[in-house]
């Protein structure tokens, strides 16, 4: 796999669209915005790579981890609830839950009031995986985010979610 800079992508999309410029003629962005949104996707690439790191270690994806914690927390829930919360397809979780299945850490159920719904539960393992991880899980995020004080990521927090909301608002 190559993993290219966010420079060498900007060169790559400006080489396959612009007539040959010095690159230290180009400008780099018009607006702060997207500066700011460059500089947001780093440090969710970033982070995402090292707690991905932190997962492999425990033998789970991304994706898997957040099945568990997702159904750890509210104690199990349909397909669709959770393809709700993590924002994905249920096709796209079926994978998913197929291979936590595989590890004996989640079980299907048919719901008692509607057996249309399937509904997807930690196992005994799965929640013991799922307690020993959270911790691990909180201290890597903790890390990310020790540059800022309590008030500095209190603000932060404030502000993504207003963005969140304005923006399921459109």
């Amino acid at each position: 796999m190559v993993c290219y800079g966010i420079s060498q992508l900007l060169f790559i999309f400006h080489e396959s669209r612009l007539p040959a410029v010095a690159v230290s003629k180009r400008p780099f962005f018009a607006r702060y915005t997207t500066s700011l949104w460059v500089r947001f996707l780093r440090f969710n690439l970033l982070s995402n790579k090292r707690l991905q790191d932190d997962l492999e270690r425990l033998a789970l994806t991304p994706p898997q981890f957040y099945v568990l914690a997702t159904i750890g927390y509210a104690g199990g829930l349909p397909f669709g609830e959770i393809g709700e919360k993590m924002m994905v397809t249920v096709s796209n979780l079926t994978g998913i839950v197929d291979r936590l299945e595989e590890k004996g850490l989640v079980a299907r159920e048919r719901d008692a009031q509607d057996r249309r719904v399937v509904r997807v539960a930690l196992t005994e393992k799965g929640t013991k995986v799922y307690r020993s991880t959270i911790p691990l899980f909180e201290k890597s995020i903790a890390e990310f985010f020790s540059p800022l004080n309590k008030s500095q990521q209190k603000e932060l927090a404030s502000l993504l979610r207003k963005l969140i909301r304005v923006s399921w608002a459109h």
